[in-house]
């Protein structure tokens, strides 16, 4: 084999390896579909309200311009009530967990229920804090003088399972989540990972669904319920086999040895008909 016979050879597989590469980056990298552009407008995605149920946890603050009046409804003044009484008896941690406002928090039991002192026990699962502000105005009414009412959720929780780098569940400490933060809590999709074939398990508001969506493309950001995360969502990522590059290794292996194979026979051929 002559030097131009090894030297068309080696720039054939070397273009052939960049172009192989290129296709293993594209099964990496998140939306790759995106326009080149420095600046890609998204379609606007208003926020759903989000619907209490079983097991979430609210924070329930009942105002009025008498607090004294408020304060047997409000937790957060009874935990630090009880705190302060604990510590001039000289008795460690009170109520909650060492915090102004530790163990305040309203928790909805499992029939999608919370106990609010003087009043009992209110259903508020189904509704949205909108809807609940609502109902607990009629219920503290005879109680309290047009009290202003303020509710909201105190954690967020996703599960996030399979080839990522810390599987796990994750309770998030705000109102919403997006995708990429149930992502992040889970510290992202190693390479080993199918960002093409990913499945998200959602039991919300009554009704189970299972998705399957591809992060390769940009149409996941412009998807609302894929995109913006709903309590308790569990997303599951599959591992590809064995290793990133067994798929695209082989590809290689095979394609290179038939372009091997193809230069050394047209050499050989034109060897011979000299």
């Amino acid at each position: 084999m002559n030097r131009n016979h090894i030297t068309l050879t080696y720039c054939v597989g070397v273009i052939f390896m960049l172009t192989t590469s290129c296709s293993t980056s594209k099964k990496l990298n998140y939306f790759d579909d995106l326009p080149n552009a420095e600046t890609y407008e998204l379609k606007a995605m208003p926020v759903p309200e989000r619907i209490i149920e079983r097991g979430d946890r609210l924070d329930i603050n009942f105002i009025v311009k008498d607090q004294e009046s408020a304060a047997f409804f409000n937790k957060h003044s009874m935990a630090g009530a009880a705190n302060a009484a604990a510590a001039a008896v000289g008795v460690g941690g009170g109520v909650g967990t060492g915090g102004g406002t530790g163990g305040a928090d309203y928790v909805v039991n499992e029939e999608g229920e919370v106990e609010i002192p003087v009043v009992g026990r209110l259903k508020l699962a189904g509704l949205t804090a909108s809807q609940a502000k609502q109902k607990l105005y009629g219920a503290v009414s005879p109680y309290l003088k047009e009290p202003l009412i303020e509710v909201s959720f105190t954690t967020f929780k996703v599960t996030v399972l399979g080839e990522v780098k810390t599987p796990g569940s994750f309770v998030i400490p705000a109102q919403q989540a997006t995708l990429f933060t149930a992502l992040a809590a889970a510290g992202d999709l190693p390479h080993t990972a199918k960002r093409y074939d990913i499945r998200l398990y959602r039991d919300y508001n009554g009704k189970r669904t299972i998705r399957k969506f591809d992060l390769r493309k940009a149409s996941v950001l412009d998807d609302p319920d894929i995109f913006l995360m709903r309590p308790n969502d569990v997303i599951y990522v599959q591992a590809r086999s064995n290793s990133i590059f067994k798929e695209e290794s082989g590809l290689m292996a095979s394609m290179f040895t038939v372009v091997i194979s193809i230069v050394t026979l047209g050499f050989t051929i034109h060897n011979t008909t000299k």
